[in-house]
């Protein structure tokens, strides 16, 4: 797991959050100490994602949006608006094709899950750079899934999710 320093600024407390706030500290504290620095922690946690098998999952907030170049990376999840630029490179991030030589099902497409509405700013964004000229609007049929068909899929996949997460230590 890779998360940024922990905000020990006064007056940034939140409201009931003091017992994972402490959790938070003290694996902030354990990588610091495993890592030598922030630094070097992020460039390992990155690299093994990048380029081993683990860690599986990154969750980040403002990092590795623009420049940040994993293949094997198949989903993004987005949680505020992003426009132009920004929005394309968030969506370049997952929309690479990858084969890992080991034998698993090469990645074709990545998943993108939109909590903060910005299809129309997709599509804005699509239209003001002119580099996508001869973009054909066929090339993104069946991109799009109904919100009813994947609520149905929830219960399996958040099964699925906790298998991944069963080998952690607590």
């Amino acid at each position: 797991m890779i998360i940024s320093a922990p905000d020990e600024r006064e007056g940034f407390e939140e409201v009931d959050a003091e017992e994972s706030e402490d959790e938070v500290v003290a694996f902030w504290q354990r990588m610091m100490k495993r890592y030598g620095g922030q630094e070097e922690y992020e460039k390992q946690i990155i690299n093994g994602f990048k380029f081993g098998s683990d860690p599986e999952i990154l969750i980040v907030v403002d990092k590795l949006l623009t420049g940040f170049d994993a293949p094997r990376n198949t989903v993004l999840y987005l949680t505020r608006k992003l426009k132009e630029h920004t929005l394309l490179q968030a969506i370049a991030r997952v929309n690479r094709l990858y084969d890992d030589d080991e034998g698993a099902k090469p990645k074709e497409f990545g998943y993108i899950i939109d909590y903060a509405g910005i299809l129309g700013e997709l599509d804005q964004a699509l239209t003001t750079y002119s580099a996508l000229e001869g973009f054909d609007e066929a090339d993104l049929a069946g991109a799009l899934a109904g919100i009813n068909e994947e609520v149905g899929k929830l219960p399996q996949r958040h099964a699925d999710l906790w298998d991944v997460f069963k080998a952690v230590a607590v």
